[in-house]
């Protein structure tokens, strides 16, 4: 049994870097590419194994197509509690991660014919937390379903207080740039549905966390990024790990934030 479980998105990640956005017409040759196992759910599966956490990872079936064998071979190496299954029937997903100088990433996703395999109610039940986020599919309802087994659950990218993985967040993790114009404003009403503790990230820019009414933050030591790929998904394993470890909310938020410095760094 384990006590975390990981579901969302999985995916090969195909990540070319750029020496500047093309012009629109115009053609480029990229630094380099990389291909790489990734999606929400995998990058967090992966940083907490690495911290000892042994999680269950359920999301997108693999295609038998290159790009599932990428995330296939990964996830044995990983030595994950997978429960991926392969399928003639499907493609793997795939990312295009188009990254400038500047660090900043624009994310290209292929899902034509792509399905995913939600866990069964008895896994969710033995599993104490359940970490979601909203990019993937039936994430909601692997959401909903958790909170009606009253599992504790973490909800990441939410940023609309009527939208039903609010309503289904114990904790919820989220970026500045989600909850634009005003973010704090946004988190504020979130905590409101729920009480739910709310962490927000913004780049190099003290992350955030709002719990029990009461605003705290940190703040990231000055670095220079080059790819930030993964990173926020790293960020909401280290808040699922620090609820797994039973630490109090200021020590979750400074371990989130050196576990996703330490990942860019990488």
């Amino acid at each position: 049994m384990s006590a975390i479980l990981c579901y969302g998105s999985i995916c090969a990640d195909l990540r070319i870097w750029l020496p500047r956005w093309p012009t629109p017409g115009s053609g480029m040759h990229a630094l380099r590419s990389v291909w790489s196992a990734g999606g929400n759910a995998l990058n967090e599966a992966r940083a907490l194994t690495r911290w000892g956490a042994q999680p269950l990872l359920y999301g997108d079936r693999l295609g038998y197509d290159p790009a599932g064998e990428v995330v296939a071979t990964e996830l044995r190496a990983l030595n994950l509690a997978t429960h991926i299954e392969r399928d003639t029937g499907v493609a793997t997903p795939v990312c295009h991660i188009l990254i400038t100088p500047d660090g900043e990433r624009t994310v290209i996703a292929l899902r034509q014919g792509t399905a995913a395999t939600p866990p069964p109610p008895e896994v969710l039940a033995a599993s104490s937390i359940v970490s979601v986020s909203r990019y993937g599919l039936h994430t909601v309802d692997v959401a909903l379903a958790a909170r009606r087994l009253d599992r504790l659950v973490v909800a990441g990218d939410v940023f609309d207080p009527a939208e039903p993985l609010a309503h289904a967040a114990d904790v919820i993790v989220t970026s500045a740039a989600l909850l634009t114009p005003d973010p704090w404003e946004r988190a504020e009403a979130l905590h409101r549905v729920r009480g739910a503790p709310i962490f927000v990230t913004a780049g190099p820019q003290p992350a955030r966390l709002l719990a029990a009414g009461e605003w705290h933050e940190a703040t990231p030591p000055p670095l220079t990024v080059t790819d930030a790929t993964g990173a926020g998904d790293v960020f909401r394993a280290g808040v699922v790990y620090g609820l797994w470890r039973g630490w109090e909310w200021r020590t979750i938020l400074a371990f989130a934030v050196r576990a996703a410095v330490e990942a860019i760094a990488g």
